[in-house]
């Protein structure tokens, strides 16, 4: 994959998941990951420029195995026109790196996400699972795995900033004002 002008983010599949959730409409989050959910939606909507966040092959395998067909249905409309995705270019590389991660963290989806993350030269790969993040953040040298709070606080979005994109007049979540900064 080759790089534009700004950084190539990544996201893991709990991050995807929820943050087509919110674009579809939800209410606030108000449970322990709330901070989390908040940063990923607005990152989001402010993000500078105008990139794509970048899915795996891991993710969008995960994706088909949704077993609610609408759910999965849901999930493969946003990402057939929101998000980018890139095939694995040297699987033996990728499982080699993967298994790598795995000495240091026992879900073997979650080392790959970050293995194929690194193949595709992500900048940023996010999640907001603790145990991921906690055991592998320092693991990749060219892939940083941040929480969404980490990566929005370094946007250096002002407060009152303008959103780069906004929910179209018809979609639920545009009546929602937390997601706004």
């Amino acid at each position: 994959m080759k790089h534009s002008r700004g950084p190539q983010i990544g996201l893991d599949s709990q991050s995807l998941s929820y943050l087509l959730d919110a674009i579809a409409g939800i209410e606030e989050p108000t449970d322990i990951l709330a901070t989390e959910k908040k940063a990923l939606v607005r990152s989001w909507f402010y993000r500078p420029g105008s990139f794509a966040f970048t899915l795996t092959a891991t993710v969008i395998a995960e994706v088909r195995q949704i077993p609610d067909a609408t759910r999965r249905e849901f999930h493969e409309s946003f990402i057939r026109t929101l998000f980018l995705d890139y095939p694995v270019v040297n699987l033996v590389a990728v499982q080699a790196r993967a298994d790598q991660f795995a000495a240091a963290h026992p879900k073997p989806r979650d080392c790959r996400i970050l293995a194929e993350a690194e193949e595709l030269g992500l900048d940023v790969l996010l999640t907001y699972d603790h145990d991921f993040w906690k055991r592998l953040r320092e693991s990749s040298p060219t892939t940083r795995l941040l929480k969404p709070s980490e990566y929005w606080a370094g946007l250096g979005v002002p407060a009152g900033a303008v959103p780069q994109t906004v929910p179209h007049p018809t979609n639920p979540f545009c009546t929602q004002s937390w997601w706004r900064w």
